[in-house]
């Protein structure tokens, strides 16, 4: 948005030391982000007025004219494409060297084989407006070799603000506003404007418009009033300069006052041909409307679009843009202004739907103030009566209005300032900013009530702190100063589980497992196909889908039904789920604040399944799998019998994991269970695979991770250790931890023993397995070959007595 210094000096009383530039920074630290500050005159360096002697056709272009131009020290052949031009015009001509405000630098130049030596200005290419239909065609009285700037009078300063800073203040779209504010940075006197309606209203003979609004929401308020004796002209010189000083152009006097209203109070306006409008009625437009804009182009209206209708068709687009039935022209004899407030929610979608940005859509999405109107009004009755004193009012001014704002007060204590701020400002000064700002105050002991004005209470001020931020910004961030808040610093709280979790998930990614997520439901039918009780299941009262009725107790059970949808894709594959499971027994959460009933229990599981098309060394694999992980958590397990019977595990292939005490037993602590799925539920279930799965207790894995030691160095052992291999079958049926335990609770020089190999074959009979060890003799003391090899063989005796083993040479 542009602002104009002169403009601004009409309603506030800037002195001449307070320089623009100073201005533009006080407005980007209070206020709003001045984006440039620059002369009027600036932009028209080297752009002076000419006359036009000859318009010859270019020889070698069609579409092309010569026009031969007086500039007063010399005349200029300059080639030129507009279809306007003639002999005896006064136009502006931009000499080689100049920079137009587009960037565009005129330079000698051959066009088409003729040296052209400047440029004929259209408006928009020296800013004034944005026509590009012609020429400008400047008044006969122009005088010719005059800089263009002064032939304007141009001697104005113009404040150009971003306009994304004003985006959440309304009341800043107008210099009478802007006046406001500067006036309260820097506590000059500011000079609103006064304005009476009565005053200004019809006085005989009045005419009763015909106007209805059919939804006060898309229409808060809606005001209008007719005038006569109008006569359509050029505005004013003081106007025209105004409004080309902020990049508008002048078009005639009525619609020029309109513009000028709009830049000034902030409110746009609208001005319609009487003659042609026989009512006025605000409404949503008709499926199918369409209409044509001022701007030539013909829009097709969606139904949520608010529209100003005839009897008969829509004559405007709310808040966005005029249309041809309606306007003004050399014909216009009587007028009716419009002063309107729109939803500003329905004007930036219907600007943005018909990619129609306009000054007046711009100001009503920011959300104006409905009282805005009035004063809207008046100032363009007022100058209408300045151009055509003959005009006069002819109608009873309507008023339809239906809107209500928040203006407080609000209470505030007036140490809570201090708090917020961290400054003590003294009362006087936070009440004289206040007021300075249109806000009332009323002080009161120890507190203050302030009323919010309209224009800030629309979309701006509603709460406290909106009124602590006015008195700081104008009080003046940098005259705050800043400081490190004293508060105790203390590390944040672990989540051990989290934290348990994030390390489980890198450990099984590190073993090729991929992540999965189930929903926690399970149905009748998958219990029933894997031979599972499902009456102790957990009902739910409004299912999904018929597959998931009830709630799991195991992440087994989705586990194995992910290997249904996967086994086609994939020849193997390793899946994990951390999840939850829920028992049909009470928990410790409540079910809300008022009862003392439990919600069901339910607890955190680890879920791990591998599964492959090939048999052979699956559930060793798995249990690999889990050994690797426990060891990245400083872990030590143990298999076991399997304590708990399942229908769906393989009875020969199922175990307990409990923690280990340190030589292969158990310490009492179950971690979990793995178990191979039995190969007839497999097939029932539709499994081509063969499916090892296990099962962790995630409370007993934190419970545990929680007591174990960091692991420290260990300094090597001062004595050599020797190590025996030794191979053995037994029976398949004897659990390899009755096994380990057997060999560690032989001898205490027995430190280590390791599994390397196992072998099943028809050589060694179908229901035998071989075991192959090493072991690790470890002492205090140099051990000799024949004490180790004593051990051993009383080893291997014990071995053979106990499981029957038939010792094999190795």
């Amino acid at each position: 948005m542009n602002l104009s210094l002169n403009w601004l000096r009409e309603y506030v009383d800037i002195p001449k030391k307070i320089k623009a530039e100073e201005l533009g920074q006080s407005l980007t630290m209070h206020t709003v982000e001045v984006e440039e500050i620059r002369s009027e005159a600036e932009k028209f360096k080297d752009i002076v007025v000419g006359k036009i002697i000859e318009v010859k056709k270019h020889p070698n272009a069609d579409r092309l004219q010569i026009a031969l131009v007086d500039i007063g020290e010399e005349k200029l052949s300059i080639v030129c494409g507009a279809p306007n031009i003639a002999p005896g015009q006064k136009i502006p001509v931009a000499l080689v060297g100049a920079v137009l405000p587009n960037g565009l630098e005129i330079k000698k130049a051959e066009v088409r084989g003729e040296v052209s030596k400047g440029m004929l200005c259209a408006p928009d290419e020296i800013g004034l407006g944005d026509d590009h239909s012609g020429i400008l065609i400047l008044d006969k009285n122009a005088k010719v070799a005059k800089p263009l700037a002064e032939h304007f009078k141009m001697e104005d300063t113009i404040i150009e603000v971003d306009n994304k800073s004003l985006s959440n203040r309304p009341d800043l779209w107008g210099h009478i506003g802007m006046a406001r504010e500067i006036s309260a940075i820097h506590g000059l006197k500011f000079k609103d404007y006064s304005y009476d309606l009565e005053k200004d209203s019809c006085k005989s003979d009045c005419e009763k418009l015909n106007i209805k609004v059919e939804d006060h929401k898309d229409c808060p308020r809606y005001m209008a009033v007719s005038m006569k004796g109008i006569k359509i002209a050029d505005s004013p010189k003081w106007i025209q300069e105004r409004l080309l000083a902020v990049g508008m152009r002048p078009i005639n006097n009525i619609v020029d006052i309109t513009n000028y209203v709009m830049l000034e109070t902030g409110q746009p306006m609208h001005a319609f041909d009487k003659n042609l409008v026989d009512k006025i009625i605000v409404r949503k437009a008709k499926k199918g409307e369409e209409m044509k804009t001022l701007d030539g182009e013909n829009r097709k209206l969606e139904e949520n679009t608010i529209v100003i209708a005839d009897s008969a068709k829509p004559l405007a687009i709310a808040g966005v843009m005029g249309g041809e039935d309606s306007e003004i022209s050399s014909e216009t004899k009587e007028i009716i202004f419009e002063s309107a407030n729109f939803d500003f929610v329905s004007v930036r979608k219907t600007s943005n739907k018909l990619s129609l940005r306009t000054e007046s859509s711009a100001r009503f999405e920011k959300g104006l103030d409905p009282n805005l109107c009035e004063k809207g009004l008046a100032r363009a009755i007022d100058l209408v009566k300045q151009i055509i004193p003959e005009a006069e009012v002819s109608s009873d001014l309507v008023d339809h209005k239906k809107f209500e704002l928040n203006l407080g007060p609000i209470e505030i204590e007036l140490d809570w300032f201090e708090q917020i701020l961290g400054i003590a400002i003294p009362t006087k000064k936070i009440i004289n900013t206040l007021n300075n700002l249109g806000f009332s105050t009323e002080e009161k002991e120890d507190k203050i009530k302030v009323a919010i004005p309209t224009w800030r209470a629309t979309k701006d001020v509603s709460i406290k702190e909106d009124i602590a931020e006015e008195i700081a910004r104008i009080y003046g961030y940098d005259n705050i100063p800043g400081s490190m808040p004293k508060l105790e610093m203390s590390a944040p709280i672990q989540n051990t589980e989290l934290k348990l979790l994030r390390k489980i998930r890198e450990a099984l990614k590190g073993l090729a497992f991929a992540e999965v997520y189930n929903y926690s439901f399970v149905n009748e039918e998958q219990l029933k196909k894997m031979g599972i009780d499902s009456s102790d299941y957990i009902p739910l009262a409004n299912p999904l889908s018929a597959n998931q009725t009830l709630l799991r107790q195991k992440i087994s059970t989705n586990l194995i039904s992910n290997v249904v949808t996967n086994q086609a894709r994939f020849d193997k594959f390793s899946i994990f789920e951390i999840g939850t499971v829920f028992l049909n027994h009470a928990g410790e959460i409540n079910k809300d604040n008022r009862s003392e009933e439990k919600l069901p229990y339910q607890e955190s599981r680890l879920g791990m399944l591998i599964a492959a098309n090939k048999d052979k060394g699956i559930f060793r694999e798995a249990k690999g799998a889990a050994e690797a992980m426990f060891r990245e958590l400083n872990i030590d397990i143990a298999f076991c019998e399997s304590s708990a019977q399942s229908n769906w595990s393989d009875k020969q292939a199922m175990a307990d994991i409990y923690l280990s005490d340190g030589r292969g037993s158990s310490a009492g602590v179950l971690l979990g269970t793995i178990s191979k799925l039995d190969p007839k539920i497999a097939k029932s279930m539709g499994i081509k695979k063969s499916v090892t799965v296990m099962e962790f207790f995630v409370n007993e894995i934190l419970t545990t991770s929680n007591k174990q030691q960091d692991k420290l160095y260990k300094p090597a052992a001062k004595y050599p250790a020797l190590l025996r291999d030794l191979a053995f079958v037994v029976n398949k049926k004897i659990a390899f931890s009755d096994i380990l335990k057997m060999i560690y609770d032989h001898n205490d020089y027995i430190e280590e023993v390791e599994l390397f190999d196992v072998y099943e074959g028809e050589s060694i009979g179908a229901d035998n397995k071989n075991l192959a060890f090493r072991v690790r003799y470890q002492a205090d003391r140099t051990l000799t070959a024949d004490e180790v090899d004593n051990i051993q063989k009383e080893l291997l005796k014990k071995l053979s007595e106990q499981f029957e083993a038939q010792i094999r040479d190795y």
